[in-house]
């Protein structure tokens, strides 16, 4: 019996390293109304990916300087002696102010 192929983008997800292929990419550029442009990514061309990839990457540094932020904030707070139940500035601003 004849089993039909799954369409390209299904068979791309089953590939290593492909199963999180979005269905839609965005892009930094702007459209219509000040909105970023996002399509189907089985109508993006290379450049498209390449526009696509630049806007992530953007995005991703903000996400990991903000998580790295965090961390410090966490790691100072405790080596101040606070608690999980203590506000974190406040404990952190004890290293910030000397001790006290």
């Amino acid at each position: 019996m004849f089993k039909p192929k799954p369409p390209p983008l299904d068979q791309l997800r089953q590939s290593y390293g492909m199963a999180s292929l979005p269905d839609c990419i965005k892009t930094d550029a702007v459209g219509e109304y000040g909105h970023a442009i996002s399509k189907p990514i089985g109508q993006a061309t290379i450049d498209d990916i390449a526009f696509a990839i630049q806007a992530l990457s953007t995005e991703s540094t903000v996400l990991f300087r903000r998580l790295d932020a965090l961390r410090q904030l966490h790691d100072r707070a405790r080596c101040a002696g606070g608690l999980g139940a203590d506000l974190a500035i406040e404990s952190a601003m004890r290293i910030q102010e000397g001790g006290r």
